[in-house]
């Protein structure tokens, strides 16, 4: 009877974090997609495409800053009811960009997006993790990283595709389609209450960022998402050149796959072998996969499988950072979450800036050595983190 009761909870648990990963995918095909569109967006609001781009900056840098102050802000609140005010937060804030008719309206909406994920996504893995028994903290948490996984194989493809074929706002009411499901989901099931650290002072929570611990595992995490992104935001023009631009959208999807896979994978390899081995691996077997994308990539076959592995190691190390941090400050989750999902926003900012910045200066050829390095730089750091958790 107990081991009935017991199996009973666990399908419950998983149930929960599945909820949970709704959200996430409706945040993701929102995010992800606008670059698909983005052309359609600066011609509909009769700006340029450089103009039109600073939404995606809008919104990375609200979230970046947002994540860890809100966190802080919402420690007193139960954390399934902000779930829910998150999530329909960024539904309504997805009509009101569908509706924009003009750049600055579109770049207001973008923010309360921005502030609306940097509530939601954070507080979902802090969730997932206090749901979750000690022994699957990982899977837990890589359950709620599926959703955005799954976003970039499903719902980022048929956003654009909707854009393309009924207009960009279409693609946006899309998103907030997605994003009242999951209100709906998650208001009719109803999460349990979690036993979450109880709240602590401001300065006791930002007390994470003075650990060696902690700060060795976000720079770690900043220069592998800054490198990854390198290579995300110009693989057109490290592989269009040279296979067809009209190859991309096969090549993003094999990105796509290789991102759900990942997050998949992630969370069961940290149960399973801990944090430390399975990082090395896979950021060690992504620095090779990278510095040989100018020889693997020259075709189609070689490029999606490349492309593949690319995007199974970017985010299958994300549940063992997450695990790393949670051990490094166990009275800190929810704050230490949240640092590292603003630096997975930043590192995509950074690679933007980077990957642009060596392309000026050299042949695109140059481009994945130099990202290759930096992520040969972050295991560096990592294992320097390491030794410092283990003291």
């Amino acid at each position: 009877m107990a081991e009935g009761a017991s199996g009973d909870a666990t399908t419950a648990r998983r149930g929960h974090v599945l909820l949970l990963a709704l959200g996430t995918f409706a945040i993701g095909s929102d995010v992800f997609a606008i670059a698909g569109i983005l052309p359609l967006i600066a011609a509909g609001l009769g700006v340029s495409v450089a103009a039109a781009a600073q939404i995606n900056g809008a919104y990375a840098l609200t979230y970046a800053v947002g994540a860890p102050l809100l966190a802080v802000l919402s420690a007193g609140w139960r954390k399934e009811r902000l779930i829910l005010l998150a999530i329909a937060g960024f539904a309504a804030a997805d009509l009101l960009c569908a509706d924009a008719a003009s750049l600055g309206m579109l770049l207001s909406a973008r923010v309360l997006s921005g502030l609306c994920a940097a509530i939601y996504v954070p507080t979902a893995f802090a969730l997932a993790a206090a749901l979750a028994p000690a022994a699957r903290r990982g899977t837990g948490l890589s359950g709620v990283t599926l959703g955005t996984a799954t976003a970039l194989v499903l719902g980022v493809p048929l956003s654009a595709w909707i854009g393309q074929h009924f207009g960009w706002s279409c693609s946006f009411l899309l998103s907030a389609a997605w994003a009242i499901g999951a209100l709906l989901a998650l208001a009719v099931v109803r999460l349990p209450a979690a036993s979450l650290a109880p709240p602590l002072p401001l300065g006791a929570r930002l007390r994470p960022l003075g650990r060696p611990s902690v700060l060795l595992v976000l720079l770690s995490q900043l220069l592998w998402s800054s490198c990854n992104y390198s290579i995300y935001h110009y693989s057109a023009v490290l592989l269009g050149a040279r296979i067809g631009l009209d190859a991309m959208p096969q090549l993003l999807l094999s990105v796509g796959l290789g991102t759900w896979v990942g997050a998949f994978a992630g969370g069961r390899l940290a149960d399973r072998f801990g944090a430390t081995w399975p990082i090395l691996a896979i950021a060690g077997g992504n620095a090779l996969n990278i510095a040989l994308l100018p020889v693997t990539g020259g075709t189609a076959i070689g490029a999606d499988l490349a492309l593949f592995l690319f995007g199974f190691a970017g985010w299958a190390v994300v549940p063992a950072q997450q695990s790393r941090l949670l051990a490094a400050a166990p009275e800190h989750g929810g704050i230490v979450i949240a640092l590292l999902s603003s630096t997975i926003y930043v590192g995509s900012a950074v690679g933007a800036a980077l990957g642009g910045f060596v392309l000026a200066h050299a042949a695109p050829g140059a481009l994945p050595p130099a990202a290759a390095a930096g992520i040969v730089l972050g295991l560096l750091l990592f294992l320097r983190g390491g030794a410092v958790l283990r003291r």
